[in-house]
């Protein structure tokens, strides 16, 4: 079971930060799970489950295109 640290976030806001999407809109979950997923919390925040995985390169590079797709 791998946890997100701030090394991982600080990843994370480097694309979100570009795209850009407000830090407070985010919901992100501690612990890498599967490949990952974004989805729309009832509250309407965007949830982004980082994928349990020591390369997150793909992933991050298609969070862009997985933001779009849940609006």
């Amino acid at each position: 079971m791998r946890i997100v640290d701030q090394r991982i976030m600080n990843q994370l806001f480097a694309v979100t930060d570009e795209i850009p999407v407000d830090r407070e809109a985010l919901q992100v979950p501690l612990v890498m799970e599967g490949e990952g997923k974004v989805a729309r919390t009832k509250k309407g925040r965007l949830e982004i489950t980082l994928p349990d995985t020591d390369d997150l390169g793909p992933f991050l590079a298609s969070l862009p295109e997985r933001l779009r797709a849940v609006g």
